[in-house]
């Protein structure tokens, strides 16, 4: 973040533009995330115990109903945006290398914005499920491509920061769904509508602003080296790759442009020596893939939806009811902000893997607490055990309920300390060019595949192993990721993209690199390239 706001970053004003609406993709993602807790609650879509106005069922139709849904629906529903996006995600394995990342990113915008009209404004049940599901190809789409979009376009010395950056977006999307949630959670049956409705306001403001950014630099040569354009050759794709990248790194000469793009080219042209012109050419690479598609199971996995889409029914569960459960989950999301903005400004700096180590530690630790606060839970109702107990008739003794707001606020943080932002950065950069597009798919297939496994059964393994064996199964997950970050997780700190792809076998092999002191990769175009 230091990087970002200081005079290094103002050399790069323009990438900081694209950033900005490249990232809001994550803002709704984040956004979905947050408002989730206070959507799937009761009060709101779900009916409270005591409700006595109209109970709607799948064909009811009518505004002033809310609904009584079984734990798999709840399920279900929290799911679906996810869902959707692990669809568009399969879309985009296969067409991504074709559309370009700020065609993606279009896409995104517009199904984000139809998505949240549709669920906001819709009368029935499976209308509001529809819109969720749209959203959710949104968010595929969105999210692919901004690690990929903000990775290529930004320079080595600060696409740490700068992908990382994407994370606090997110985060700041969770608090914003957090503080809405709590604003909106005082109308009943209606406050989630307005929730949603605002995020089709960020989906036009994502549109509109994503139509001045020019398409990746990278992406474009890629493209050119397919048709078999040379890199001096002037027709219109590198003639648009010229002036893309000379719009990114502002008032850099004429000489470090075409350094730069050499560089670039060198990489591209070995791809397509290669032989990498398919999209399943990905499964090529299968150290990369373990790297990037273990690092995102493992994020999931290790308990992170449970604690933000349920964050504002963990903290009822602990005893802090109605809107002060709302408001509580707003701290912990200001806490997450927090803790990624430390990321980005400490990423180059300290490295992917310690950030990993310390921030998998921290949860590690946070769900011990958790796993012992939570043994201590009780029912409210006599006779009645804890599995067998309705959610509002839960509670935890005073001190331990205190003990999961301080656990949970050192989870998050650990989180956004490590698997947060460092995850998605890692996945930007360990694949090969002619293949990333397609190989972040299938890492964002995983990512979503575990999400969806994660949020769907939550409810179910809850109810299943109490809330106590739930954490502590995660943190025993966590202990299984230190040892991955440890024998296999790289660390790219410092290295330009050409360099990571060489180091764990990529196409800048083929070409021989001249690396100057400022990390930019310069490459000896064999004449028959050019």
């Amino acid at each position: 973040m230091q990087k970002i706001l200081s005079g290094e970053m103002a050399g790069n004003g323009s990438v900081f533009f694209g950033f900005v609406f490249i990232a809001f993709g994550g803002l709704l993602f984040g956004y979905i995330i947050g408002i989730n807790s206070n959507i799937v609650t009761t009060g709101q879509v779900i009916c409270p115990t005591d409700w006595t106005g109209n109970v709607g069922d799948w064909t009811s139709v009518g505004y002033n109903q809310c609904w009584k849904l079984t734990d798999l629906q709840t399920g279900l529903l929290s799911s679906l945006n996810l869902i959707g996006a692990m669809t568009s995600s399969l879309i985009t394995f296969r067409f991504a290398d074709d559309m370009g990342r700020k065609i993606e990113v279009q896409i995104g915008a517009a199904l984000y914005t139809i998505g949240a009209i549709t669920a906001g404004a819709s009368p029935c049940l499976w209308g509001m499920f529809v819109g969720f599901y749209v959203y959710g190809l949104g968010i595929g789409f969105a999210m692919h491509a901004a690690p990929v979009y903000i990775a290529e376009i930004s320079p080595a010395a600060i696409r740490g920061s700068m992908v990382s950056a994407k994370e606090g977006i997110i985060v700041l999307g969770i608090f914003l769904g957090y503080l809405f949630g709590f604003l909106f959670s005082h109308i009943d049956t209606y406050g989630w509508r307005y929730m949603v409705l605002i995020g089709a306001v960020f989906g036009v403001i994502m549109e509109v602003g994503i139509t001045f950014v020019p398409q990746s630099p990278r992406f474009l040569v890629l493209k050119a080296a397919r048709s078999g354009v040379g890199l001096l050759g002037e027709n219109a794709t590198m003639r648009e790759a010229r002036s893309a990248l000379q719009y990114f790194r502002g008032d850099a000469s004429t000489e470090e442009i075409e350094s730069e793009l050499q560089g670039i080219y060198a990489d591209a042209q070995a791809s397509v020596n290669s032989g990498m012109t398919k999209f399943t050419d990905a499964f090529r690479y299968p150290k990369q893939l373990f790297i990037g598609c273990g690092i995102v199971f493992l994020q999931q996995v290790t308990g992170q939806p449970s604690v933000l889409y349920f964050a504002t029914n963990i903290f009822k569960s602990a005893g802090f009811g109605g809107s002060a459960g709302a408001l509580s989950s707003t701290g912990v999301g200001l806490m997450k902000l927090i803790a990624t903005l430390f990321t980005v400004w400490r990423v180059d700096q300290y490295g992917r893997r310690f950030l990993l180590f310390c921030g998998i530690s921290m949860m590690a630790v946070a769900l011990v607490i958790l796993s012992v606060a939570f043994y201590h839970q009780a029912c409210d109702l006599p006779n009645i055990s804890v599995r067998d107990c309705p959610k509002d008739s839960l509670s935890l003794p005073k001190g331990w309920a205190l003990s999961t707001v301080f656990a949970l606020c050192i989870y998050v943080s650990g989180y956004q300390v490590g698997f947060g932002p460092i995850a998605w950065l890692l996945i930007s950069e360990v694949f090969p060019l002619g293949v990333r597009g397609s190989a972040l798919s299938l890492a964002a297939i995983t990512n979503f595949a575990s999400n969806i496994m994660m949020t769907l059964t939550l409810t179910t393994v809850t109810s299943a192993l109490t809330a106590c064996g739930n954490y502590t199964m995660y943190a025993i997950l966590c202990l299984v990721s230190l040892a991955f970050v440890q024998f296999v997780v790289p660390e790219t700190k410092g290295r330009t993209l050409e360099q990571i792809e060489a180091d764990l076998g990529g196409g800048a092999r083929n070409a021989r690199e001249v690396v100057n002191a400022q990390g930019n990769t310069m490459a000896v175009v064999k004449p028959n390239d050019a």
